[in-house]
């Protein structure tokens, strides 16, 4: 079986998750490769552009995209044209991932045209929403998204585009994964995705990187909070509610470490030691990291599945958040984390005080990520979608 995982960039959280599912198919013998729009790191990826010429029309394709999007509404008129590339014609099964300013409404459609099985595994809310890749709870895709609170101007922009979603989808085969029971529910909620197969398989965890490591004794006495985001100032995020929880632990006895994109004026307001690591690029360095501190935090409003909650978890790190979205799929309440009242920034403060007092949180959690989330695990469950999805295909051809 060949497989091939289509994705725009080889870096960030969806490029990571897509790469390890890739992994693990490959670990249960799949043939699978990875075609990203341009290659920009060391990765193991497939370019699908790979000349100056095709760079140029690509970003200005981009720039169109760009300026017919509103905001956090995306707008994908344009893409390249993906079901021409020798991968995708060799390919079994095409899986998408996060694709935006790569592959177009119409790039879909002319993939589910091929007679392929098409798996979309969604890494955020913007397969069946009207264009934003997370609702902010107001739950529009459920029905219409009209009047779209997003936007000031053209509010049933995100209706037409709905529509143009579901008129995408209407044919071929086609299965979407949630990477939570979350976002699976909310799928097979919405309107665009509510008559198509929705399961739910959480991303795969490298284990051989991201386990618990033997750290040199020193004489810290200060507990370690770890924060981290591609952009710690997205309001998604929730650093404002991680900064109100910190009012209510002595500042004396923890030190914050922040891993990301950081504007460091954001934090020498604190009355808090810090620590701010920046974007890291290495898998290793932020294993790490991660088995430096004593608690992750992941105070987002919103999120899916984090790679980083199960990479925490895979160091021997105990997790707090908030209970909203795939959080409860990773974190159990006083065995592996600490599940906060949503926006309760007086509770997410007792839960790090929780974690931090109270070691073996982190051995469970380690034990949890071996137990549900390792490449053995969730590649077979892959195996089994794929395989489904192909047999289906046969005996259609029968009939």
């Amino acid at each position: 079986m060949k497989v091939v995982h289509i994705t725009t960039t080889d870096y960030g959280g969806a490029y990571r998750a897509a790469s390890n599912i890739s992994l693990a198919m490959c670990k249960q013998g799949i043939i699978s490769s990875v075609l990203v729009r341009e290659k920009s790191s060391s990765e193991d990826v497939v370019p699908a552009i790979s000349t100056r010429v095709e760079l140029f029309f690509s970003k200005a394709r981009n720039l169109f995209n760009l300026l017919i999007s509103h905001g956090d509404v995306v707008n994908d008129r344009l893409g390249y044209a993906i079901h021409k590339h020798q991968l995708v014609k060799e390919a079994d099964v095409i899986v998408l991932h996060w694709i935006n300013s790569f592959v177009s409404y119409r790039g879909v459609e002319r993939l589910l045209k091929l007679d392929k099985p098409v798996v979309w595994v969604m890494h955020d809310m913007w397969p069946f929403t009207g264009g934003c890749h997370y609702d902010r709870t107001c739950g529009k895709y459920q029905k219409t998204c009209e009047d779209c609170p997003l936007l000031k101007n053209q509010k049933n922009l995100t209706y037409r585009l709905q529509q143009r979603k579901r008129k995408m989808l209407s044919q071929g085969r086609f299965a979407a994964v949630g990477c939570s029971r979350w976002i699976t529910e909310c799928a097979r909620e919405s309107l665009i995705l509510k008559d198509k197969q929705c399961v739910c398989i959480p991303n795969p965890v490298d284990t051989d990187i991201y386990n618990r490591k033997k750290c040199e004794e020193t004489t810290q006495k200060k507990k370690t909070i770890l924060f981290g985001a591609m952009s710690v100032t997205d309001e998604r995020k929730g650093l404002d509610l991680l900064i109100k929880a910190l009012d209510y632990l002595p500042g004396e006895q923890y030190v914050l470490s922040v891993v990301g994109g950081a504007d460091r004026k954001i934090c020498e307001e604190l009355n808090f030691e810090y620590r701010i690591y920046g974007r890291i690029g290495s898998q290793e360095r932020m294993a790490e990291i991660y088995n430096e501190a004593d608690v992750y935090v992941i105070p987002s409003r919103q999120e899916n599945l984090s790679n980083a909650v199960a990479e925490a978890m895979a160091c021997g790190v105990p997790v707090v958040a908030f209970n909203v979205g795939g959080m409860p799929d990773m974190i159990v309440h006083g065995e592996t984390g600490y599940l906060a009242k949503a926006f309760d920034c007086k509770e997410l403060a007792k839960g790090i005080a929780f974690c931090c007092v109270n070691k073996f949180l982190g051995a469970n959690a380690e034990e949890k990520v071996k137990n549900e989330f390792t490449y053995k695990k969730i590649g077979r469950k892959y195996e089994a979608l794929l395989e489904q999805l192909l047999k289906e295909k046969r005996l259609e051809k029968a009939d």
